[in-house]
């Protein structure tokens, strides 16, 4: 492990006062900036609002003071003549006194046929244009006019008294206008204009009039790129000889050639300058407060750091159990007040005594744990971890040795029935019993497990042949074929054992116990009562298994299994009674898969209980089907296996069903087996009462091949018994079986219950049933089991009125 840096307590005190400071001073800062970008954004917008008016007052002062020379002069004139050439002549005579006092550049009398009667210059287009509409309108015009250089543009109509109208153009200079702005603004005022490329988003600018022009010269030699649409929204700052100017731009005109702006300079130094001067006070205090409180966090926390690592360089003796080492070191420090590390080094102290009486103790149980870690505490036999311990010493020895060893996995046949049926205290007095006929059945040597549950493993060392383990478990099962007493209880048990066997030192010992449980199951398969040694093909039954449950998941998935529909016939009369729903598995690749395959393997499965609630619900729409055909009055049996019948959900799933498809459960019969019976008694019988009350009727199948199913009969709730075909098919062969189902259907009659012989398949037994009473027949004499998808042909064909079809009527 990587070794962590050390960090004193002081200086992650000190760390965080510092970053906490840091973060106030930085929003003090972020205010404060703010507050200063917010002033310098407020004068931005001030310094423009202001040259906007100020450019209105003046602009209109000088329109006005030039609009009304010429109305009055005009008026003077055409007063005492009424010829626009003496307009001409009077106006070729004030023009240089325009020029001194007015600062007009420019003059020219239009008739009203465009015809040029006075002209200090030429005549622009633009101007000759805005002169015919101002004619057209007759009304006096007032603008800011733009071409190489920007004047005030004024246009008034005249009219003399024959009514012929003319025009006076004039133009007058910015300059006097922008010097008297510069005075009032106190700021530098100039008009700049930007050349066709104003549509880009950077410019150069030419300056066409200032008041100051070299400072603006200055600017813009620096600044040679202006960015318009950024500079007519916030302005654009420059910094200049250590100083800092305000660039302003609002527009006065425009053509096809270029924009004209109107320039406002102000200096913004007293704004930066308050900006740096406060920034600069604001790092000296912080650094200032930083140093003190770093040195008097060193000073208050130096005494703490050095006493808290005293105590963390004592502290490991007490892992190393050096306690009383420990309690000779001194953490206290003589003073009238205690404080936190005092309470912390009596707490140590006290840890201390308790971890040293918590050593004492724990050496003391790990010696009893040790013994309970390797021995079952029922039968105090060795456990798993014994025998794994043992089979990892015995296994590398085996080739210097020049031996075997054999593993024997055990589990008692049946088992489950005598904890169900006389408690699990019996059921443990019985494991003692059956692990000391273990004990006694093998050499000293050997070591007998409790591997768990009624599971125990023999382990055979040192032996030469397999030969030798077939007779360990040939003598184990001869001691179990005497009966095992547990108070006034005599119980016959047999144990099913699995062999496993090797002299391979490289062999793993989870394989060996593998191959050996596998070969148990192999022996329980075939009955139980016997062993057997394992073998490959074993495993591949195993493995088939699995890819069996795979498939089957997948087939649920892929829609690959169906319903077929086996009747059920009344013996007295032929009347249709019902069907007995029967899973069926069209595999792709396999074919029709036999339910004797893969149904005993998915009993013990996961998948049993999902597919098992597919058949209940494809029960329930084949009815729902049957029911809107017309197709009333019967039953449909639906087989539970045992895992199914326990499951929580049985309940609410029916219930949720018979809401959905709106059936009544008298629709509907439930079988169980006898292996489903004795399970779980309790459990079965409540989950029976439950379905009772919604509606379900009860059939026991496969009766009388069991031993246990006459002790539930009276307890259940049971509507119908169903009798084995193995009984029908000898019944006229075997007086035994014709006795045992003739004295099953009186019994069974006798609790008011139904009989159903399942397998039958010839008249014979039809009619030797029918004497004896019994109620259904079903089997392969009226018809073998429907796939779904003929159930309607087969009513069309097989059913008539309800009944079984006997005769052709002749129809003429």
């Amino acid at each position: 492990m990587k070794k962590k840096r050390f960090l004193s307590v002081s200086a992650k005190l000190l760390i965080l006062i510092i970053s906490s400071l840091l973060i106030i001073s930085v929003g003090f800062s972020t205010v404060s900036l703010m507050r200063l970008k917010a002033e310098f954004n407020n004068f931005q917008i001030e310094s423009l609002k202001k040259g906007q008016e100020h450019w209105d007052v003046h602009n209109n002062l000088l329109s006005n003071q030039l609009r009304t020379w010429l109305e009055s002069f005009s008026d003077m004139i055409l007063e005492d003549n009424n010829s626009f050439d003496s307009v001409g002549v009077a106006l070729s005579q004030q023009y240089d006194t325009l020029q001194l006092h007015l600062n007009v550049e420019n003059i020219w009398l239009i008739n009203q046929e465009q015809q040029v009667l006075y002209s200090s210059a030429e005549l622009p287009s633009s101007i000759k244009h805005k002169t015919t509409q101002v004619l057209n309108e007759q009304t006096p015009l007032s603008e800011v006019f733009c071409e190489h250089s920007c004047q005030q543009l004024i246009i008034i109509p005249l009219l003399n008294k024959e009514g012929e109208l003319a025009a006076i153009a004039m133009t007058a200079s910015l300059v006097d206008m922008l010097y008297s702005m510069h005075l009032t603004l106190k700021s530098d005022v100039a008009i700049v204009r930007f050349e066709p490329n104003f549509q880009k988003k950077s410019n150069t600018p030419i300056v066409m009039s200032a008041s100051n022009p070299s400072l603006l010269k200055s600017i813009l030699t620096k600044q040679t790129f202006i960015d318009i649409g950024k500079t007519k929204r916030q302005g654009e700052r420059f910094n200049l000889n250590h100083k800092n100017y305000l660039l302003n731009l609002f527009p006065l005109s425009q053509n096809i050639r270029a924009n004209y702006y109107l320039a406002l300079i102000d200096d913004v130094t007293h704004f930066t300058t308050e900006g740096d001067n406060y920034r600069q006070q604001l790092l000296v205090s912080i650094a200032f407060v930083f140093i003190i409180l770093a040195i008097l966090i060193y000073l208050i926390t130096s005494p703490f750091a050095h006493r808290l690592l005293t105590l963390s360089q004592a502290l490991p003796m007490l892992a190393h159990k050096e306690f009383k080492q420990f309690r000779a070191i001194n953490f206290k420090r003589f003073r009238f007040f205690s404080d936190e590390l005092d309470v912390l080094a009596n707490s140590a102290m006290g840890l201390s005594y308790d971890l040293e009486q918590l050593n004492i103790e724990v050496e003391q149980k790990t010696k009893e744990l040790e013994n309970i870690a390797m021995y079952d505490l029922l039968t105090g036999l060795p456990n798993r971890n014994m025998l794994n311990y043992q089979l990892n010493k015995s296994l590398p020895n085996l080739a210097q040795n020049n031996s075997s060893i054999s593993v024997l996995f055990l589990d008692l046949d049946d088992f489950k029935k005598v904890n169900d049926s006389h408690g699990h205290e019996d059921g443990d007095r019985l494991l003692i019993e059956a692990a000391q006929r273990i004990r006694l059945s093998v050499r000293k040597i050997d070591i007998v497990c409790r591997f768990g549950g009624d599971e125990f493993v023999v382990f055979l060392d040192q032996i030469k042949s397999l030969e030798q383990a077939q007779l360990a478990a040939d003598k184990i099962l001869q001691n179990f074929k005497a009966p095992i007493k547990v108070g006034t209880n005599l119980f016959y048990i047999s144990t099913s054992i699995g062999i496993s066997y090797t002299a391979d030192p490289s062999f793993k010992v989870d394989d060996l116990i593998r191959q050996a449980d596998i070969a148990m199951y192999e022996a329980k398969s075939e009955g139980g009562g016997k062993y057997f040694v394992y073998k490959d093909e074993m495993y591949l039954k195993v493995a088939q298994r699995v890819m069996l449950e795979t498939e089957v998941r997948q087939a649920l998935e892929k829609n690959q299994f169906s319903l077929s529909l086996q009747p059920q016939i009344y013996a007295h009369d032929n009347k249709l009674a019902g069907f007995e729903a029967l899973l069926r598995w069209h595999h792709p690749e396999r074919g029709m898969v036999s339910p004797e395959d893969f149904i005993p393997i998915l009993e013990k499965s996961e998948y049993m209980i999902e597919l098992g609630y597919w058949v209940i619900r494809r029960c329930f729409e084949l009815v729902t089907e049957m029911k809107n055909k017309g197709v009333t009055h019967i039953t449909v049996a639906i087989n539970l296996t045992a895992g199914q019948f326990v499951d929580p959900n049985l309940v609410p799933y029916l219930t949720n069903l018979l809401t959905e498809f709106h059936l009544p459960a008298s629709y509907f019969e439930l079988e169980l087996t006898e292996q489903t019976l004795v399970k779980d008694v309790e459990v079965t019988i409540e989950v029976m009462k439950e379905l009772k009350l919604l509606g379900f009727s009860f059939a026991i199948d496969d009766f009388g091949t069991g031993y246990s199913s006459l002790a539930y009969l009276k307890k259940m709730p049971v509507d119908v018994i169903k009798i084995d075909k193995g009984f029908v098919f000898g019944m006229l062969d075997n007086h035994a079986d014709y006795q045992i189902i003739k004295s099953t259907i009186v019994m069974v009659k006798s609790l008011g219950l139904k009989v159903v012989a399942e397998g039958v398949e010839t008249s014979a037994q039809l009619r030797a049933l029918t004497e004896l009473e019994c109620d259904l027949i079903q089997g392969y004499f009226f018809s073998k089991p429907i796939p779904e998808i003929h159930l309607f042909k087969f009513f069309e064909e097989k059913i008539e009125h309800g009944y079984w079809k006997t005769k052709i009527e002749k129809v003429y």
